[in-house]
């Protein structure tokens, strides 16, 4: 059973030219959280920007209450935020993202497995809980900007297992805010949704449980989609 306090909220800003959106880390978990940030392979650092090796202090998630808010802006640096849980086996889980700009300009993100019990080892302090990374905003449902999903006791397939895995996702950069939820309650979990966009304008509709009547459109087993009358509906399971 998940712990009845209130999620702490960690928020990391990404700034684009004309665009804010943010990265919203929720920590569902019975027990704190702790991240740090590497940028292009460099040492592992908190928010006063040292290195943990020297003396540097991670981010912290209670496992209750507290919020803390940290804004980035970049173009194109290659990030790492690493995750460990208190009173697990050493170990992290990374969410890897860039920002670009230009022809090919959008967020590129994946969650990680690969190192996170060591170099070259695959592993994550969050193996027996659920997680998941959901885009929003006009962006989600494009291409690849789906959600993901990591069942609890489960191998994820949806996160780099190894360095060749092609689960790279790519966010155009008007992607609202982005979740990621830590020892997500299955209720969350399990929901949900349909994203309508309007073609013409490009705006999210619609963010609620489909109708029973398209109920078959959006059963497990996949993403579907379907135009209608100038819309295009994403059915995420």
């Amino acid at each position: 059973m998940f712990n009845s306090f209130l999620p702490s909220v960690m928020v990391v800003a990404i700034l684009t030219p004309g665009a804010i959106s943010n990265l919203m880390i929720n920590n569902y978990c019975g027990a704190g959280v702790s991240m740090v940030k590497s940028k292009y392979g460099s040492c592992d650092h908190g928010p006063d920007g040292r290195c943990i090796r020297d003396g540097g202090v991670p981010w912290y998630l209670p496992r209750g209450t507290g919020q803390s808010i940290l804004s980035h802006a970049w173009d194109g640096e290659a990030v790492s935020l690493k995750l460990s849980k208190d009173g697990s086996p050493p170990g992290v889980l990374q969410f890897e993202y860039s920002q670009t700009f230009g022809e090919w300009g959008g967020i590129w993100w994946d969650l990680s497995d690969l190192d996170g019990s060591g170099h070259g080892l695959v592993g994550t302090p969050f193996r027996n809980d659920n997680v998941g990374v959901t885009p929003t905003g006009s962006g989600s449902g494009q291409g690849t900007c789906v959600k993901i999903r990591c069942s609890a006791g489960s191998v994820c397939l949806d996160s780099y297992q190894h360095p060749d895995d092609p689960n790279t996702k790519y966010c155009p950069l008007d992607t609202g805010d982005m979740w990621l939820d830590l020892c997500m309650p299955p209720d969350l979990f399990y929901q949900q949704r349909v994203l309508v966009l309007d073609e013409k304008n490009k705006k999210n509709l619609t963010d609620t449980k489909p109708p029973p009547s398209l109920e078959d459109w959006a059963g497990p087993g996949g993403d579907h989609a379907r135009r209608d009358a100038g819309y295009r509906m994403y059915f995420e399971s």
